[in-house]
């Protein structure tokens, strides 16, 4: 029986299929305070059910026909789980993915194909807010793939969860043969060291560097050594994220323990010709976590003339 056969309501013999469910009407009338309800709501009634406590109902806005027992209808604010799953597809398609259908195990959760063609089980609430800018829906397989790349720059191997169950971190193992658990962050900055095989700081090979930094106090300049500038600049020194900063000159250096010996001869030769141009920790307070190793802007060519001269010294 089609739903928009205007006998449809009139039918008391032939059973009707809705939603999957055999279901039979019967020929009695609905008293109109429950046509009233089911208006207010959007929705208008077809017929009654042969149990008596449930209702066909037909939704104004899509003309899905569903079943609602007459409680919800009189009582509450039936939803149209056709028009539910429209705005969920929708959503879906927004972040280029397609919803399969609902998760048997649970009602809030769907089944979906993602745009690189995995299929997850994810909550309808998060791929709305995905759709709506809210956060990202990322695939934890492609996620995985990306870590297993990145670890493989650095000579390791993704074997899984990390065997501590920490959260941001995973089990890699070494081409020696090691495993052991690291934050995907340090991983992804090859700041990670095999507890077997591996180096320690101060034999590693490291950078003397060059901030410029632009605080609300004005435009500083931080020289110091890190054997990853970029993540010494962005995540350990405690600046703000939406304070300007560049790394002005990096110099490589074969070892962390020469570049500590070469960073502390440029700071006492700084304090000893040049102590005007250091700016103390009141002029910049917590905008930076360290007390020391701040310049002026004008004291640029300064810093890089004695970083040419370290260049020569290292290379000669």
């Amino acid at each position: 029986m089609s739903r928009g056969d205007p006998e449809f309501a009139k039918s008391s013999t032939l059973p009707c299929v809705i939603d999957g469910i055999e279901v039979a009407v019967r020929p009695a009338p609905v008293v109109a305070s429950l046509h009233e309800a089911a208006s207010r709501a959007g929705f208008e009634i077809l017929a009654r059910l042969d149990d008596c406590a449930r209702l066909l109902i037909r939704c104004r806005r899509c003309g899905g026909v569903s079943v609602k027992r007459r409680s919800v209808v009189r009582d509450h604010r039936p939803e149209c789980h056709h028009c539910i799953r429209a705005r969920r597809a929708h959503a879906a398609a927004e972040i280029g993915a397609t919803l399969l259908g609902a998760d048997p195990q649970h009602r809030h959760y769907g089944i979906f194909r993602l745009a690189c063609g995995h299929l997850v089980r994810r909550q309808y609430l998060r791929v709305e807010r995905a759709a709506d800018g809210g956060h990202a829906a990322g695939c934890g397989e492609c996620r995985e793939a990306r870590y297993a790349d990145v670890a493989a720059q650095f000579g390791w191997s993704l074997t899984g969860p990390a065997e501590t169950g920490r959260v941001g971190y995973r089990s890699y193992r070494h081409e020696c043969g090691r495993t052991q658990d690291v934050s995907v962050g340090n991983m992804s900055n090859g700041d990670v060291d095999c507890a077997r095989c591996g180096e320690t700081w101060t034999s590693k090979p490291s950078q003397i560097y060059l901030f410029r930094i632009d605080l609300a106090c004005g435009r500083i300049l931080k020289l110091g050594y890190s054997s990853n500038p970029r993540r010494r600049l962005r995540q350990q020194l405690g600046i703000a994220r939406d304070v300007p900063t560049r790394i002005l000159r990096t110099v490589q250096v074969s070892t962390g323990h020469q570049a500590v010996c070469v960073e502390k001869s440029a700071h006492a030769e700084m304090r000893r010709h040049h102590p005007d141009l250091i700016v103390p920790k009141s002029a910049y307070g917590n905008a930076i976590n360290t007390r020391t190793e701040i310049y002026r802007a004008d004291a640029e060519a300064v810093l890089c003339a004695i970083l040419d001269r370290i260049e020569r010294d290292l290379a000669s």
